[in-house]
């Protein structure tokens, strides 16, 4: 049972930091489109906190197929920004995002949500999904303050609905069976149990370096890339050896290290760049834009 946890341990530590590394490389190579949301500010960060404590409690409460359906939109809705900027076209762009969605649900119900190749679909999506949120926010201007302030926010929500409050317990029981299921997970050996992240745990590590590199330069952000892999592999490894307990939160750990992190650039460099100054120091436009442009 140990040697078969540590080797699940080890495989979801490398799924989360092949996720750390693409979530980079796509953020400096596409450009994703950007609904009509205009920029994102303070009251944006004020609906997202409103939806990750209303969202558990709509999950526990609301018919299992409704469940499904909210999952299933929030997933594809993802996958289709992610995936459109590679393939262009649009009939590619949904018959990946549709393929996804229908493997995924076909996996579940053929061999249950336990099993290898289900998990092996749902992980393909959830960092696919991951990458496609993180970087549309960095790209449609959310600020390092921002994200600062959610980390803060979800320090103090994460310890009381997972070690506090019954809320995670629940909701992963809730949803442990059904397809999508929103965390990051491998299977130990042949117990049937799996060693998991949840997904908002991987948004949160996915963004932050994102958003630091567009805030201040990019070796704050690559500071933060290596300082969110080293957090997350100590506590996997912790997890490897069974120390951690059955839910462990995450952003207990993640959090303050973030809003540091925001507080220590925010005194050395100053004010943050905008989305346009930070194109134009990465020389992703040219010199000759408007400086106009205010994000």
């Amino acid at each position: 049972m140990h040697s078969d946890l540590v080797v699940a341990v080890i495989i979801l530590w490398l799924q989360v930091s092949l996720l750390l590394w693409l979530s980079w490389l796509y953020f400096q190579r596409y450009q994703m489109t950007r609904p009509p949301i205009g920029v994102l500010n303070l009251g944006d960060v004020a609906v997202i906190i409103g939806g990750i404590i209303l969202l558990p409690y709509l999950y526990l409460y609301l018919p299992r197929w409704l469940v499904l359906g909210l999952l299933a939109l929030g997933l594809g809705s993802a996958l289709y920004f992610t995936v459109e900027p590679i393939l262009r076209s649009s009939i590619s762009v949904w018959l990946v995002t549709l393929g996804l969605l229908l493997l995924d649900v076909g996996m579940a119900w053929r061999y249950g949500t336990q099993s290898l190749g289900f998990v092996i679909v749902n992980n393909i999506v959830l960092l696919l999904g991951s990458i496609s949120i993180g970087v549309l926010w960095v790209q449609s201007g959310m600020k390092a303050r921002d994200v600062a302030l959610l980390a803060a926010f979800l320090t103090f929500y994460d310890y009381l609905s997972t070690s506090v409050l019954p809320l995670m317990d629940a909701l992963f029981v809730r949803l442990a069976n059904l397809p999508f299921v929103p965390a990051l997970a491998w299977p130990i050996g042949q117990t049937g149990q799996l060693v998991s992240i949840g997904v908002g745990d991987l948004l949160l590590a996915t963004l932050f370096p994102l958003v630091l590199y567009k805030a201040f330069s990019r070796s704050a952000g690559m500071i933060a890339l290596g300082i969110e892999a080293a957090v997350i592999t100590i506590l996997l490894i912790g997890a490897g050896f069974d120390l951690m307990g059955k839910n462990f939160p995450v952003m207990v750990v993640l959090g303050p290290l973030m809003v540091l992190q925001y507080l220590y650039w925010r005194s050395r460099k100053g004010k943050e760049r905008t989305t346009l100054q930070y194109k134009q120091a990465e020389a992703l436009v040219r010199p000759t834009t408007s400086l106009g442009e205010r994000i």
